[in-house]
């Protein structure tokens, strides 16, 4: 997936997502966990980055509020779907299967051996401090998560504020 795919699928998303002014699930927690799962990708070459920026654009997209929501994964598979037949998320199926079953069984507890999906997963669950919750060390897929400086670091960016969509996908596909 091309740079100029990824601004314009961030584009197109972003007006349709729902809850994106959510403050535990909404648009800065995206970016936030688009960032983090590059950052884990950087330890982790069979990572694909472009996946990664989509998981943290889309993952909580389709949440319907703060609590409990376990639905939200599979809607937010769905909606990558929707997005995909409508042309803005140009994917071969193999890597939208990827996406889909990232998205999808996000908020399962499940641990993946697939280093793109472990990632995705990781960089969300790096951010549970921010509802009260510490990552179970357990859950967590990638080596490279683990240790308290994966968990500063998502810290630092939930204080500090998460790079904007243009950065991340120049970090996810540099030109």
């Amino acid at each position: 997936m091309e740079a100029r795919a990824l601004t314009e699928l961030v584009r197109i998303a972003l007006p349709r997502a729902w809850r994106r002014d959510s403050e535990w699930h909404g648009e800065e927690h995206w970016r936030c966990v688009a960032a983090t799962g590059l950052e884990l990708g950087r330890f982790l070459p069979e990572v694909d980055r472009a996946l990664v920026v989509c998981f943290g654009l889309l993952h909580d997209t389709r949440r319907e509020n703060e609590a409990r929501d376990p639905g939200h994964g599979l809607r937010a598979a769905s909606f990558a779907g929707v997005l995909r037949d409508e042309g803005a998320l140009p994917l071969d199926e193999q890597r939208f299967a990827v996406l889909s079953e990232a998205l999808g069984l996000h908020s399962d507890g499940l641990v993946s051996t697939d280093a793109t999906i472990g990632a995705c997963w990781d960089a969300d669950r790096l951010h549970l401090p921010r509802v009260g919750i510490d990552p179970d060390p357990l859950r967590l897929s990638t080596a490279t998560a683990h240790g308290d400086k994966p968990l500063e670091a998502a810290a630092a960016l939930r204080v500090g504020g998460a790079p904007s969509w243009d950065v991340l996908v120049g970090l996810a596909v540099p030109s």
